[in-house]
């Protein structure tokens, strides 16, 4: 996961508004651009209508529009905001042109804006070509592509496919660099002489789809295509392409490329054990690092076993095993359709892969880092990836654990530290790690 859950939303929305206007949709070209109003909200709390705005991004159309920090916004288009899978999917749809209809409260008051929403600010990066594209995927969808390349290069260059995290969160950063994740990716792009490509899964960015209703399957043949056409670029070497997983990418790296014969691979933050295990030792972790004692959290961790086992290998919804079960309701906090922002049936798909079958196959050179005080993803995932390429091809699996970094590339001083996201600073060892080891592998 990038996040277990990233839930402030940059509301996709823009000035230009007629509090008596109704609202329309303008025509939609091939995959329009994503709008942009410039908030960020809370997650929905109960009994509370809406969503509160955390913040209000200086000079954007939501400063002009008024719009400030406790501000709620009720309704889109007339659909409450009161849970994040409303949020998610009133959000994923809108485009630049759209045009809006917002119900906001403020101080008890509400009232009905209309916005028409312009694009979202596509990336730039300082010497170099970004370069926007699209594939079409299972379903029909068309997914945005996003390439990099140096501005000054020519002919074909090694490439390097990135496979992203869980969450609904765009590969993209057209706003700069908001988390470790941009800046590693930056990192990568800017100081290793490949050329890049990101996907935004459907329902993410300019991605057709709801990301929130888009299970696994359907997200993986999506890699698969846009991986596909990376391999047919005119700007790639395709012999010298290697597949860079963060997070929940970095274990199914293998299932993307296929029989490809690719030159690499770069584990990040990933996982190779059963979809349960990984769940119940997540678990284990989140209660210890939250401060409850060891008996509390054996006690809770039998019902953890007990909700996970009839989640993940009964193939029922959350809500039908509390419905079962009502006695583990305690231990569940999300709606009963989706974890993390994804349907249920997102992770039973995971459950129902077999990775280590998948790594065994792999006979290239592997790098698996991990951070030590990453809380989501275990070092043992990442030494057991080296382990299983080392089986099958001696010297070829790298294990790296990075002193006191967390899932998300940061440093902090204390694993508590790490869990609560206090303190940290972006880690000054995992990015030239990578880059010395794309060089070595991979000449440009």
């Amino acid at each position: 996961m990038k996040s277990a859950r990233v839930l402030p939303v940059l509301l996709l929305l823009a000035a230009g508004f007629s509090q008596n206007s109704t609202p329309t949709a303008a025509p939609r070209p091939d995959l329009p651009r994503k709008g942009y109003l410039g908030v960020s909200l809370h997650d929905p709390q109960p009994g509370k209508p809406g969503a509160e705005i955390r913040r209000v991004t200086p000079g954007t159309a939501a400063a002009q529009l008024g719009l400030k920090s406790g501000d709620r916004i009720l309704s889109v288009n007339s659909t409450p905001l009161n849970d994040p899978i409303a949020i998610d999917r009133a959000w994923e749809t809108l485009r630049a042109g759209d045009q809006v209809k917002l119900g906001v409260l403020r101080d008890g008051k509400e009232s009905a804006l209309v916005v028409t929403v312009p694009p979202l600010p596509k990336e730039e990066i300082q010497d170099f070509d970004v370069i926007y594209g699209s594939v079409t995927a299972d379903k029909g969808l068309r997914l945005r592509t996003i390439l990099t390349r140096p501005r000054s290069a020519t002919g074909r260059l090694p490439g390097i496919f990135l496979v992203g995290w869980l969450s609904c969160d765009s590969a993209e950063a057209p706003l700069g660099i908001q988390d470790g994740f941009a800046r590693f990716i930056r990192n990568l792009i800017t100081q290793s002489g490949f050329v890049m490509m990101r996907m935004d899964k459907p329902g993410v960015g300019d991605s057709e789809g709801i990301c929130s209703d888009t299970d696994f399957l359907t997200e993986l043949a999506g890699y698969r295509a846009a991986f596909e056409s990376f391999t047919r670029s005119q700007y790639v070497d395709p012999k010298k392409i290697v597949m860079l997983g963060m997070s929940n990418g970095g274990g199914v790296l293998p299932l993307v490329a296929g029989d490809y014969p690719v030159a690499g691979y770069v584990v990040s933050g990933g996982w190779v054990k059963t979809w349960l295990e990984h769940m119940l030792e997540i678990e284990r972790r989140r209660l210890t690092l939250s401060g409850k004692n060891p008996g509390e959290v054996s006690d809770q961790m039998r019902g953890y076993e007990e909700f996970y086992d009839l989640y993940l290998n009964g193939v029922k919804t959350p809500g039908e095993v509390l419905r079962e079960k009502p006695n583990l309701a305690p231990l569940w906090t999300e709606d009963g359709g989706h974890q993390y922002g994804r349907p249920a049936a997102f992770y039973q798909q995971l459950q129902d892969l077999n990775l280590a079958a998948a790594w065994q196959k792999v006979n290239v050179p592997v790098l698996s880092v991990h951070g030590e005080y990453d809380w989501i993803m275990t070092g043992q995932d990442h030494q057991m990836i080296a382990g299983i390429v080392n089986a099958n091809k001696p010297g070829f699996g790298k294990f790296v654990e990075i002193p006191k970094m967390d899932h998300g590339y940061n440093v902090y001083e204390t694993p508590v530290a790490a869990f609560n996201g206090t303190g940290g600073r972006f880690s000054e060892t995992v990015s030239p790690l990578v880059l010395e080891w794309l060089r070595q592998t991979v000449k440009p």
